[in-house]
């Protein structure tokens, strides 16, 4: 498949994956923090973005886009089975035995992937392979996600119940929403095209086109 048509089609699952992580947000919010599970519809399709956005901009990223984007992969991954799924950890190190560690919800996910997208966002403002300040929405969004998952692990660690969600009126809900908005433009000037590279390869078209 050639690259552009990847990147928009990957473009066009982040548009997606991004208006659905509002819609499942409000429902989990307003109604019930049972409806988690709908959170795995926008995660994978964050993740064909995610996947497009690596294949666009891979060369031009750096150290900080490479790392952002193993962590987000991570943190995507952990945020879909935490959504439907519990794991249990246990084993031992040095003869010594611990867990189990229980990664429960989504508190887990959330962090990493908070931590990741925000990495993510930056390395593209820095590397300016997007609109210089279309990245800003994903890096606002992202430390309101990673907050709401640390917060919840927190409690999860003292012997609390962990859940990400109903998350507080307030910031954190408005920013776990804004993080959603962010993927949803950021996919939307993928589908498009609209990337620095992109124009000058369009430019240059019309250029050669006039002569």
């Amino acid at each position: 498949m050639p690259g552009s048509r990847f990147t928009r089609i990957g473009g066009f699952g982040a548009l997606v994956g991004g208006t659905l992580w509002v819609a499942s947000f409000g429902v989990a919010q307003a109604i019930s923090p049972e409806y988690k599970f709908l959170l795995m519809g926008p995660v994978l399709l964050m993740l064909l973005g995610l996947a497009a956005l690596q294949a666009r901009h891979a060369t031009g990223s750096g150290r900080l886009g490479k790392a952002g984007f193993g962590v987000t992969l991570i943190g995507l991954v952990l945020l879909a089975y935490g959504s439907v799924g519990d794991a249990s950890i246990s084993g031992t190190l040095s003869g010594a035995p611990f867990g189990p560690i229980v990664i429960a919800g989504l508190a887990a996910g959330s962090l990493v992937l908070g931590a990741g997208a925000a990495l993510t966002a930056l390395s593209m403002i820095i590397a300016n392979v997007m609109p210089r300040l279309s990245p800003i929405p994903l890096l606002i969004g992202a430390t309101g996600v990673a907050a709401a998952g640390g917060l919840a692990l927190g409690h999860q660690i003292v012997g609390g119940s962990g859940d990400v969600f109903p998350l507080p009126i307030g910031p954190l809900a408005a920013l776990w929403a804004v993080f959603g908005l962010g993927w949803l433009w950021l996919g939307y000037l993928l589908w498009v095209e609209r990337t620095p590279a992109a124009e000058r390869a369009r430019a240059a078209l019309r250029a050669s086109e006039t002569r």
